[in-house]
């Protein structure tokens, strides 16, 4: 499972505040990093629900 972020993420740090394990803002670039190039199995779940919970549904997920 890869992930991204959409360009039109409001970058409100909700995937952050709730997911801090999946998610961290980058203050340098002014976005939200994804903390890994392919998600692990037993984070898989949490990412479903991160995208879930995004207020803007700009998490994107291709399996």
């Amino acid at each position: 499972m890869k992930v991204t972020l959409a360009d039109y993420c409001i970058r409100c740090g909700l995937c952050e505040d709730l997911y801090p394990d999946l998610f961290k803002r980058n203050y340098e670039k002014h976005c939200i990093d994804v903390l890994y190039d392919e998600i692990p199995e037993d984070k898989q779940e949490r990412m479903r629900q991160a995208q879930a919970d995004c207020a803007v549904a700009a998490i994107l997920i291709k399996e």
